[in-house]
């Protein structure tokens, strides 16, 4: 089970993580937004307000009947690569590997799932389990694509320093943080999808942090989060002390295995600054894909006078001494969806976590859904059970995407961006009591 929901394929990008083609899937994200002006402002500066291919009103169409070309072109690719589910239970259960290809559009989502109508009357699992999720997706990816001006992407900026942000959920975090324009579930769906990577990070190191003791964090965990916000609170007491302000040090948040989270724009990653206001923060996206082509050659970026992002395309254990020494009251490491209990990436994550269980600083780690955490966690405790501390135990992620992602090989196997959540940190104590 393990090995088999590691091995999905997404639509417009290659499979894999490095040197270990499978073990690390990246879920495509297909529209990179930006801040979209008024349309009195387009048309004021000399240019065309956008084409709408789907109206609101009519969101859902069959792939291959559809306006976008985009998603035409994702029916094919489901086609060629994928196989009819009942054509897949048939063969299992009776041993034999060959499959006919999904051409049949399911006509109450509009995904090619099976080979043949009779196929598809026959699979009642897809009308009761799926089939509502994938309609779900298709009215999604034609609205993001649908030409209409985006405004659920027009986000907040920083806000007055008495408001307090409440991070309990993703309801009360966009209503305290004043996203007025995420008014709908579909709007939460488009923004929890880009927004999970830099708010998850910020609900780790709030001091209003869903991750308490009630809610999975260990006492480890408790100091681990104690030391990095007491960095932040000397922060803003460096507003007022000339003195301590020279010799602040920056939060450092480290990335590593990073491919969908480098790739969003950076303007995103302004809401975890929000959160932190008066802290120095430097993000470093660390892996052997966090660039996307070789013709990029970006290394930093500079967002705003307290955040930067810094691109390294290497793995983290060959260019640790670019990053030494670590200081677990300032750097914090992030493993998004990082695929260590793969069978063809748990050897080349190895090195990786020996060297982070070294650095003593908190790690957090994410998965698509329970069964793909599960595989990671099993994998860290079988090859470092001994070397590490829980911080935080294996639970759902309260700021996980809202929307769900699907195979093309396989449209059963469907992943949430950081659906569950958990932290280790290598042991600091060598003597344990005989008990």
């Amino acid at each position: 089970m393990c090995a088999g929901g590691r091995a999905l394929l997404w639509a417009g990008r290659r499979a894999g993580w490095g040197a270990m083609p499978r073990g690390r899937r990246s879920i495509s994200l297909l529209s990179l937004f930006t801040p979209s002006p008024p349309e009195s402002a387009a048309h004021g500066a000399g240019r065309r307000a956008p084409q709408v291919l789907v109206r609101p009103d009519d969101l859902f169409h069959p792939l291959s009947k559809s306006p976008v070309k985009e998603m035409r072109e994702k029916g094919l690719l489901i086609q060629a690569n994928g196989s009819c589910a009942t054509c897949v239970d048939e063969t299992a259960a009776t041993g034999q590997a060959a499959t006919r290809a999904a051409e049949f559009e399911c006509p109450d989502c509009g995904y090619p799932t099976h080979c043949s109508e009779e196929h598809w009357a026959r699979d009642t699992g897809h009308r009761k389990e799926l089939c509502g999720f994938l309609r779900e997706a298709n009215e999604d990816e034609h609205d993001l694509r649908s030409g209409r001006t985006l405004r659920e992407f027009e986000f907040p900026s920083a806000q007055l320093a008495e408001v307090v942000v409440n991070l309990s959920s993703w309801d009360t975090f966009l209503y305290t943080r004043s996203f007025t324009n995420v008014t709908s579930s579909r709007a939460m769906r488009h923004v929890s999808k880009v927004l999970t990577y830099p708010v998850t990070i910020g609900a780790a190191l709030h001091q209003f942090s869903p991750f308490n003791l009630k809610t999975g964090l260990t006492l480890e965990g408790l100091k681990s989060l104690t030391a990095l916000r007491t960095t932040v609170k000397e922060h803003e007491m460096a507003r007022s002390d000339k003195e301590l302000a020279m010799q602040q040090m920056p939060l450092r948040v480290f990335v590593l295995g990073a491919r969908a989270e480098a790739m969003l724009p950076p303007h995103l990653y302004l809401q975890l600054a929000y959160l932190l206001p008066n802290s120095p923060i430097h993000i470093y996206f660390v892996g052997p894909e966090c660039i996307p082509t070789a013709e990029e050659t970006r290394s930093t970026i500079v967002v705003s006078s307290r955040l930067a992002l810094k691109y390294h395309k290497s793995f983290f254990h060959d260019a640790i001494w670019h990053f030494a020494p670590f200081d677990p009251f300032t750097d914090i490491f992030f493993l998004f969806s990082p695929g260590i209990g793969h069978p063809e990436a748990r050897a080349g994550w190895q090195p990786t976590v020996e060297k982070l269980l070294e650095t003593k600083c908190a790690v957090f780690a994410t998965g698509f859904h329970e069964r793909d955490m599960s595989c990671d966690v099993d994998a860290l405790t079988e090859d470092f059970g001994d070397k590490m501390d829980w911080l935080l135990k294996p639970r759902e992620n309260p700021f996980a995407s809202q929307k769900r992602d699907f195979g093309i090989r396989n449209l059963r196997e469907w992943a949430i961006s950081n659906w569950g959540i958990y932290a280790i940190r290598g042991k600091r104590y060598e003597v344990q009591s005989k008990s």
